[in-house]
């Protein structure tokens, strides 16, 4: 049995037909239901209210398809359900995106961090060049070859104090270089690694 109000007859032929005041007389009995009935299910007002605004979007553009105000009536709550089960599917993709989201930072961060590193070795490369020959040769004995402070004195025919000193003075500009091409901040670990050269 179709409804009735005093102020409208609802008609099905003239709901197909795109009459705006059969779809307002359908709107107008129905979205409260329609609204309860999706919050019930989601628990969420703002969300349920999209929802129900979807559904009888959906039912407006399919108006010339309907036989009955019954199948109108099913579709409503039909519709209504499915989209409520679309917004708990996209809650339930989000929730499991979120591990893969956080890890993909996590790449990004480590990409950059690597990058910052590798420019700061280039540079701490050419830097290591521009020292002062004693100064470079006694730096890449012991950074590069891993030689102990004797094991360099003894190489060179010169005191322990001489090669420390010269070791000392090597990360001091080294240092002072980084600080002015504003690596410092990037590349702690490297200038901690600089200061603990074994010897």
């Amino acid at each position: 049995m179709e409804p009735k109000s005093p102020r409208h007859i609802f008609s099905i032929t003239d709901f197909r037909e795109g009459r705006a005041l059969d779809f307002n007389y359908v709107y107008e009995s129905y979205y409260d239901t329609i609204y309860i009935f999706a919050y019930n299910l989601i628990g969420h007002e703002a969300d349920a209210q999209d929802i129900t605004t979807d559904t009888f979007v959906k039912l407006w553009r399919l108006h010339a398809n309907f036989e009955s105000f019954q199948n109108i009536k099913a579709f409503l709550y039909i519709t209504c359900r499915n989209g409520c089960m679309d917004y708990f599917r996209q809650i339930r993709k989000e929730r499991e995106a979120i591990p893969e989201i956080i890890y993909l930072q996590r790449i990004d961060e480590l990409a950059t961090s690597e990058m910052i590193d590798a420019e700061v070795f280039t540079e701490l490369g050419k830097l290591i060049e521009k020292l002062p020959f004693k100064c470079r040769t006694i730096f890449k004995l012991i950074y590069n070859d891993n030689l102990s402070t004797s094991e360099v004195a003894g190489k060179l025919n010169i005191s322990n104090q001489n090669v420390l000193n010269q070791k000392a003075r090597a990360i001091h500009i080294l240092h002072g270089a980084l600080v002015q091409k504003l690596y410092l901040p990037l590349s702690l670990p490297l200038l901690i690694m600089l200061f603990i050269i074994p010897g």
